[in-house]
């Protein structure tokens, strides 16, 4: 009987681990353990988690000034809950109430103590100490939890769009590179991400971009968003690789993810950048979007906003710069809001499931089991809960 009753555990064990490893090829490659998962992932058509909407804040339309947003680009929380809207254009952070009422705003456009020019990312510490990521002033200021500057990190040259804080209070920054650099021939590719101290100070580099043979191709496929998690570790989503990774905090590469897409991720025009003596003119590669915005929940899952399918030209509208002004000749009409979905993986890179999404999103914020989207078009956040079944 003891015997059988082994037998029995043990044929069920084996039945887990099969159906465990069923939807993805597992492999190594230099050392590194790299997952291809296949579509659907393990919780197949029965998702274990949902979303379930507790609120949605600001519109293209609203009436308050105050959450009339200008291309949203990130969020975060402080110890009571409030949130910290990264308003990009408008040059501002409106703090609001967990209700989503406005309660002050941070900064305006301009370069002295507490301005912005372009702010792209936003970070808060355990003592509700807010940093910036101020692009056009190259810079990173540091916010008391009353708004005042209290530190701000000056740098000569940024190639980066996010900045995330470790538990060591050091700061990774990444997610774009600089054309200028990959011109510099002279100079080996740069490193992904950057870690640097509170005084600005770099502490270490890592992360390998994917090398094209192309300045203008290497500088577009390789942008890419990140996300840390309790840990510390860093995961990496690409806009147009199928791509995503986990690394250490001190850079060691624990693995890399891949999935089957509705799309391939060729270059289908290098595009070009040509110089002259009236200057540079630069047209953008072709190429597929497959994601934009990740983030890690309480339990470590990482979850990827991915788009489910290409947006048509007519979707997309078309709008030129005029002057530095952003100008519609053709506003978006969208045929059908099946366009993202949202992946979720296993702390090491197993897809688990797919999430529909009915709206548009253009980056994800995860705070324990709270899931913040942020649609630019229609200057709106999307609050949801995440809800295990």
């Amino acid at each position: 009987m003891k015997k059988l009753k082994t037998f029995l555990c043990l044929q069920i064990v084996l039945l887990f681990v099969f159906s465990y490893s069923f939807s993805q090829k597992i492999e190594t490659v230099d050392g590194v353990r790299v997952i291809h998962n296949e579509k659907g992932g393990m919780w197949g058509s029965s998702p274990k988690v949902e979303l379930k909407l507790i609120q949605t804040i600001g519109d293209i339309n609203v009436e308050d000034e105050n959450l009339a947003f200008r291309s949203p680009r990130d969020i975060v929380l402080d110890s009571a809950g409030n949130m910290y809207i990264l308003d990009a254009s408008n040059n501002r952070i409106q703090k609001l109430s967990p209700k989503g009422k406005f309660i002050s705003s941070i900064g305006r456009r301009g370069q002295g103590p507490g301005e912005f020019y372009i702010p792209r990312s936003i970070e808060m510490d355990a003592k509700d100490n807010l940093h910036v990521f101020d692009a056009g002033n190259r810079r990173i200021q540091m916010f008391t939890s009353d708004g005042k500057v209290s530190k701000t990190i000056k740098f000569t040259q940024l190639s980066m769009y996010s900045i995330r804080l470790l538990k060591s209070r050091l700061l990774v920054m990444g997610g774009t590179i600089n054309r200028r650099i990959l011109m510099d021939e002279t100079k080996p590719l740069p490193k992904l991400l950057t870690v640097v101290d509170l005084e600005g100070k770099i502490k270490k580099e890592f992360g390998e971009i994917k090398d094209y043979k192309d300045v203008n191709v290497n500088s577009a496929a390789n942008w890419f968003d990140f996300d840390v998690d309790e840990s510390g570790n860093i995961c990496l989503s690409f806009h147009r690789q199928n791509r995503i990774e986990k690394y250490t905090p001190d850079g060691k590469l624990l693995w890399k993810s891949d999935r089957t897409l509705n799309y391939d991720t060729k270059v289908h025009d290098k595009g070009f950048i040509k110089r002259d003596n009236k200057g540079t003119s630069i047209q953008a590669p072709t190429m597929n979007h497959v994601s934009q915005g990740i983030s890690v929940d309480g339990k470590g899952r990482i979850w990827v906003n991915t788009f489910n399918r290409q947006m048509t030209k007519e979707e997309m509208g078309m709008s030129v710069s005029v002057g530095g002004v952003i100008r519609k000749k053709q506003e978006p009409k969208i045929q059908k809001m099946d366009i993202f979905k949202l992946e979720v993986f296993s702390p090491d890179g197993i897809l688990l499931g797919e999430i529909p999404l009915n709206h548009l999103a253009h980056g994800i914020r995860i705070f324990n089991d709270t899931l913040f989207i942020w649609d630019v078009q229609n200057t709106k956040y999307y609050q949801y809960e995440i809800v295990e079944k």
